[in-house]
């Protein structure tokens, strides 16, 4: 999540996502990117040591060891199975904040791999091959100071990020659920109760059910046999 103030919409928004998919009896980690670190903000930009060592690697390997500030952030990342951003759209971009989140943990060697580096035996996409192949969902909820109109005339930074630049990343059959709420600075009461309720739904059915004790118990003789 990216925004700084506690008691915004869009922390009522990440709030919203993150019950509905806990109450279907998912595992769910909070990380709000403006309190991180204990309780101040990430470093939002790539500095020039991270960016030196971005196209030179750790040695003896080729690609670049995350810094210790984000290797939290990276670690989780490789254990989810689905990831959701939470943030407002400003200037038809993401806050800087979350860019330079994406800058700083999705590194080579992580996020994705270089095929001139690697044996061929694993498949390129669009040029990279996925490091986050154990993501097979996206979602993102976003709002807009402007009308829908006035954000396709402009142009979606947002959904450039996420829907066209980092979904090759993710596993090949990944999907991206887009939950956006348009003239968000006029919206009155009852229409962002209404999109609270849009994401809480959204939400509820956004991962596959988790299996109940009964099923995996009925399940599990089964699988053993085969």
């Amino acid at each position: 999540h990216a925004h700084p103030l506690k008691d915004s919409f869009s922390s009522a928004l990440a709030s919203e996502a993150a019950h509905a998919m806990q109450a279907a009896g998912h595992n769910v980690k909070v990380v709000s990117l403006n309190h991180c670190q204990n309780g101040k903000p990430l470093r939002c930009d790539l500095n020039a040591e991270e960016r030196a060592r971005y196209m030179t690697g750790s040695p003896p390997s080729p690609y670049p060891d995350p810094s210790p500030d984000v290797l939290p952030l990276v670690d989780s990342m490789q254990q989810a199975d689905a990831l959701v951003f939470v943030y407002p759209t400003w200037w038809m971009s993401v806050p800087a904040i979350l860019k330079g989140f994406v800058d700083r943990t999705f590194l080579p060697g992580i996020a994705f791999k270089l095929p001139h580096l690697e044996d061929g035996s694993e498949k390129a996409v669009m040029g990279l091959i996925p490091g986050f192949q154990n993501i097979q969902k996206v979602g993102v909820i976003t709002t807009y100071g402007a009308s829908r109109t006035i954000v396709n005339l402009a142009g979606d930074g947002g959904n450039a990020l996420f829907g066209r630049a980092l979904l090759y990343l993710f596993g090949k059959e990944c999907t991206l659920l887009w939950n956006g709420l348009y003239s968000m600075d006029t919206a009155s009461e009852a229409t962002r109760k209404r999109f609270l309720a849009e994401v809480r739904e959204a939400y509820s059915t956004f991962c596959p059910p988790v299996p109940s004790p009964l099923a995996t118990k009925i399940k599990a003789p089964a699988s053993a046999a085969a």
